[in-house]
């Protein structure tokens, strides 16, 4: 008919909708002219009709989840990675912090002129870095010692051995409290 508008989905457009319902629909010749017999089920409530989505609109929903899928990548990742390797550097530090603790009670027998066979037998598999600033002695070989006092009390207190040639020549207590200019006591 002209002037009519049309959905442009024909029969098959039609096939499509009886079908969301339930039901079957033929269409066919019949004695001269053309049949349409659409059989829908008889029901108290009509079944939800799912609303016919196209191309486009499906892509667009497509590209709003690979969006929010790579926002929360972005949040979640990035901070990942940090706990990780804040764990692993925490993990070194400790097991190095640990492996550098000379046992109080053996510095207190380390006497000035032993023999550096003689004490190598209680001193840490590790060395730890002189956290403590002190003026080292000229022409001295030091060693720097955690002292047994835990990293949670924010101590950084070392042993330091010097030694000429493999003999101690001395040994001391360097504290914070030395770093600040103030006397260990």
């Amino acid at each position: 008919m002209p002037g009519t508008v049309s959905g442009r989905q024909g029969l098959e457009g039609l096939r499509a909708r009886v079908r969301l319902l339930g039901g079957t629909l033929r269409a066919g010749p019949r004695d001269g002219g053309f049949e349409v017999v659409a059989r829908l089920p008889h029901a108290s409530a009509p079944a939800p009709v799912q609303p016919v989505q196209s191309g486009s609109a499906r892509r667009h929903v497509q590209a709003r989840r690979e969006v929010r899928r790579r926002q929360l990548a972005a949040l979640i990742v990035p901070p990942s990675i940090m706990a990780g390797l804040l764990g692993v550097v925490g993990t070194v530090y400790l097991y190095e912090w640990q492996t550098s603790v000379l046992d109080p009670a053996d510095y207190e027998q380390l006497r000035p002129g032993q023999a550096r066979a003689e004490i190598a037998t209680v001193l840490p598999q590790r060395q730890r870095g002189p956290h403590v600033s002190a003026p080292e002695p000229p022409g001295l070989t030091c060693e720097y010692y955690g002292t047994g006092r835990s990293i949670t009390q924010f101590r950084l207190d070392a042993y330091r051995l010097c030694s000429a040639g493999d003999r101690l020549v001395s040994k001391d207590l360097l504290t914070d409290d030395s770093d600040r200019g103030e006397v260990p006591t």
